[in-house]
C-alpha cells in the first residue's frame, strides 16, 4: 500500500446537513474493539469558524465521520458526538469532540416483539438490528443453525438480547462504523487478509502481549475488527495469519502522529458463514 500523500476528510453534521473539513488541522485518537460498548473516538479540530464551533457545542451537529488514506480515502470511524467543547491554546481555538460509534443506539434502543416458533437466530438478529436507529445491519456469523422450538416474546433493552443471542454462539457483538456486527470466536470476516510488513508500513517488529500480538504501522485504513492480517516481519516466529481484536488509530498531519496499532490473535478460523450456510 502506498504510504505517501497522506490525506483525510472529516465530516461533521447531521443525517441531512453538515460540513467537510480537509484543510484545517485535525487530530484523532480512536480505539476499536470487539466489545459491545461503543468504540470511543476523540477528535480535535483547530480554528473552526465560530458558526460551526457553536453548532457543535450546542449539539445541533451530532455526528462525525472520519476518512483517511493515501491515493484514496477510506472511512475509519463514524460516531455520535457525545460531548463537544472549545478551548483556547494561545492564538488557537480547538474544538474537542468525544464520540462513540453507535452510542445513542447502544444506550437507547429497546425491543418489543413476538417471535413465532421456528424463527431462526439469523431472523432474531435482523429484528434486533431494526430497533437500533442510526445503525445498519452488518456481518453476522452463527456457530450453528438454531431455531426457536416455540414462540417467544422479546422485550427490554436491545443490547441485552443481543448479548444473549451472541452467547448462544460463543460470539461477540459490537457496532463497527455504524453497522451491527456479530462474530463467533472461531470465525472471521470474509475479506482477504491485510498484509502487515515493512513494505506496507510496519514500524519495528511485532510484540507479544497478554492480549495477543501487537503491531504498529503507519495508518492502514483497511484494518477491520474481526478481519485477518498476514504478518510478515523480520521475526519469523511472529509471522502468520491472525484475527484482529483491537485497532487504535492516532493521527495529526500537523505533527508526527500517523499510526495504526493492531492487536491480533492466532487460531484456526473459518470465514463467516452467511444465511445459515
Amino acid at each position: 500500500m502506498k504510504q505517501f500523500g497522506r490525506r483525510f476528510r472529516l465530516e461533521l453534521g447531521t443525517a441531512s446537513a453538515g460540513i467537510e473539513i480537509d484543510a484545517l488541522r485535525v487530530a484523532w485518537d480512536i480505539k476499536k474493539t470487539s466489545d459491545a460498548k461503543p468504540n470511543p473516538g476523540k477528535i480535535r479540530v483547530w480554528n473552526l469558524s465560530r458558526e460551526h464551533m457553536n453548532l457543535l457545542v450546542s449539539k445541533q451537529y451530532t455526528r462525525a465521520r472520519l476518512f483517511v488514506g493515501y491515493s484514496e480515502l477510506r472511512q475509519i470511524f463514524v460516531g455520535d458526538i457525545i460531548h463537544a467543547s472549545a478551548v483556547r491554546d494561545n492564538l488557537d481555538f480547538i474544538t474537542e469532540l468525544e464520540c462513540g460509534d453507535g452510542d445513542a443506539a447502544y444506550k437507547n434502543s429497546h425491543v418489543s416483539l413476538s417471535l413465532a416458533a421456528g424463527a431462526t437466530d439469523q431472523q432474531v438478529f435482523g429484528e434486533l438490528a431494526k430497533t437500533m436507529q442510526g445503525v445498519g445491519p452488518g456481518t453476522a456469523g452463527f456457530s450453528r443453525k438454531r431455531a426457536l422450538p416455540r414462540g417467544k416474546v422479546l422485550s427490554g433493552n436491545t443490547r441485552d438480547h443481543l448479548g444473549a443471542l451472541a452467547a448462544n454462539h460463543d460470539a461477540e457483538w459490537s457496532i463497527q462504523d455504524g453497522e451491527l456486527v456479530m462474530l463467533p470466536a472461531s470465525q472471521v470476516l470474509s475479506d482477504e487478509a491485510v498484509v502487515l510488513s515493512e513494505d506496507t508500513g510496519m514500524i519495528g517488529s511485532p510484540e507479544a502481549t497478554d492480549d495477543g500480538l501487537e503491531i504498529t504501522s503507519l495508518v492502514n485504513p483497511d484494518l477491520r475488527i474481526g478481519g485477518l492480517v498476514k504478518v510478515d516481519s523480520i521475526v519469523s516466529a511472529y509471522n502468520g495469519v491472525f484475527k484482529v481484536t483491537s485497532i487504535e488509530y492516532s493521527g495529526d498531519l500537523a505533527g508526527s502522529e500517523w499510526f495504526s496499532k493492531v492487536t491480533c490473535v492466532g487460531g484456526a478460523f473459518q470465514k463467516v458463514k452467511r444465511d445459515g450456510e
